[in-house]
C-alpha cells in the first residue's frame, strides 16, 4: 500500500534532473477553475478562468475565435502571455510542465495543437510553448516544433539556458523547427515588445 501511494505521488511531481533544475507536472482542468469572465457566444469569446497551478501559482486561461492564451503568476490577466497565442486555430493540451530551480517555477512548458489548414480541422501540428515566468509577468520565450526529435528535452534546454536572461518586455520568442521558413515569425500573435 505504501509503495502504491509513493508511486502515485511521483506521478504527480516527477522530478526530471537537468543542470540542477527539476520538473513538476500539473493538469489544467477548466471545470475545476474559477470563471472570471463569462463567454460571449455570438462574438466567439470563450470567457476566462483562473486556475491553481504548481505551488499555488495562478494559471489564467482565456479563449476566443478558436484560439487560446495562457498566463502564469500573480495577476496573470495583465501579463504579456495573456495576449499571446498562435495565429492559426489552436488548443492547449492539459499537462503543464513546470521548470523549477530550488523548488520555484521559472518557466512553463505546454504542448499545443495548432491548425495547419483552416479548411481541414483534422490537420494539426504540435508545438511546445515555453513560457518565461517573471516576478510580475509571463510571456512566450520559445516555440519548439513538437515533431522534432527530443522536442521535450529541447524545450527544457531552452527554458534552462535562456529563461534567466530573457526579458518579456524586450525580447522576442525563439522559434525552433526542423525547417525554418521566412514567415515563421507569423506563427504567433500578441507581443510585449514595441513595434
Amino acid at each position: 500500500m505504501r509503495i502504491a501511494a509513493l508511486l502515485a505521488l511521483c506521478a504527480v511531481a516527477s522530478p526530471a534532473w537537468a543542470g540542477g533544475n527539476t520538473s513538476a507536472y500539473s493538469k489544467l482542468d477548466l471545470a475545476a477553475c474559477k470563471q472570471v469572465d463569462a463567454p460571449i457566444e455570438d462574438q466567439g469569446y470563450s470567457g476566462a478562468y483562473l486556475c491553481e497551478g504548481f505551488g499555488g501559482t495562478k494559471v489564467y486561461w482565456t479563449g476566443g475565435d478558436l484560439r487560446v492564451s495562457l498566463a502564469f503568476g500573480a495577476a496573470p490577466e495583465t501579463h504579456c502571455a495573456a495576449m499571446q497565442t498562435f495565429s492559426a486555430f489552436n488548443d492547449e493540451q492539459p499537462t503543464i510542465e513546470w521548470r523549477l530551480r530550488d523548488g520555484k517555477p521559472f518557466a512553463v512548458i505546454q504542448r499545443w495543437k495548432v491548425s495547419v489548414d483552416p479548411d481541414a480541422p483534422d490537420k494539426l501540428k504540435d508545438w511546445l510553448v515555453v513560457t518565461r515566468l517573471e516576478t510580475e509577468n509571463s510571456c512566450h520565450m520559445a516555440l519548439v516544433e513538437g515533431a522534432m526529435p527530443d522536442a521535450n528535452q529541447r524545450a527544457r534546454d531552452e527554458a534552462d539556458t535562456h529563461a534567466g536572461s530573457f526579458a518579456c518586455m524586450k525580447d522576442t520568442a525563439r522559434i525552433i523547427m526542423a525547417k525554418p521558413t521566412p514567415d515563421s515569425s507569423a506563427l504567433i500573435t500578441g507581443s510585449c515588445t514595441p513595434p
